[in-house]
């Protein structure tokens, strides 16, 4: 199954310990401003953007599965609803901004194979109904290398100024561009928390050297420290703090 209407796909991923679900949850905030109807999907089984967007789950896929490999009498009960409609019932929508919905993890033991398997199907029966659909992935893609997504028309690759960040971004490109089955995908890197001039054009001259070009940066922001320190939803910062800022120049500029 392929999403039948046009629409892009944007996914973010990148090393652990960066800053990806911050800057995920502020591309939300801003995406949400433009207008358009927009898919947030939380692929990462510790559901870390949903608590970043203020938000508790009204189920995961992986309650969905939970079930399905549970008691005969609940897998029955399950199985005679349409995936689609079941998929819907776990979405949240937000004051008719964003719809969100979060992967989870199962409890069961084994690989997440299972719930990648449905979180597949909920991206691609669900994108064409969305102008953009923006998925946070876990750290790295796993989502991506197992086919999760079918296919990305921009992928952000987060990092920090570290030359082993950026090291680790040129494989996880080499990944995506594999999966994307030979489709055209644009390749943004993002570098998060720069704290200086200086530091910027190191990472940017580390960049070149892998053949890499950073789209961006984002300043070290303490609003930011302070809204996840105190559990504050990142969508409530305001709109003249640094990082949101970047971040929106950034987007503008490739039209998102």
């Amino acid at each position: 199954m392929e999403c039948t209407e046009i629409g892009e796909i944007v996914v973010v991923g990148g090393k652990g310990g960066v800053g990806k679900t911050s800057v995920s949850a502020m591309m939300v905030k801003i995406l949400s401003q433009n207008g358009g109807r927009l898919l947030v999907i939380d692929a990462d089984p510790v559901i870390s953007l949903t608590h970043a967007l203020g938000e508790r789950p009204k189920g995961t896929i992986g309650d969905y599965r939970e079930k399905i490999i549970g008691s005969d009498e609940e897998k029955r009960a399950v199985l005679k609803r349409p995936m689609k409609a079941i998929i819907r019932e776990m979405m949240i929508s937000i004051e008719g901004r964003y719809d969100l919905l979060t992967m989870g993890r199962s409890e069961a033991k084994g690989c997440f194979c299972g719930t990648n398997e449905m979180l597949r199907y909920g991206i691609e029966s669900l994108c064409g109904e969305y102008d953009t659909t923006l998925i946070d992935c876990e750290a790295g893609i796993e989502q991506v290398n197992r086919r999760v997504v079918h296919h990305i028309d921009k992928l952000f690759l987060l990092t920090d100024t570290s030359r082993t960040g950026m090291m680790t971004l040129t494989q996880l490109r080499d990944i995506a561009v594999q999966c994307n089955e030979g489709k055209p995908i644009a390749v943004h890197v993002l570098v998060n928390r720069v704290r200086s001039p200086a530091e910027e054009e190191s990472v940017r001259r580390s960049a070149a050297e892998m053949d890499m070009t950073v789209i961006g940066c984002i300043p070290e922001d303490n609003a930011i420290r302070e809204y996840n320190h105190s559990g504050k939803s990142l969508l409530c910062l305001p709109d003249d703090t640094p990082a949101i800022r970047a971040l929106r120049e950034i987007l503008a500029r490739i039209s998102l």
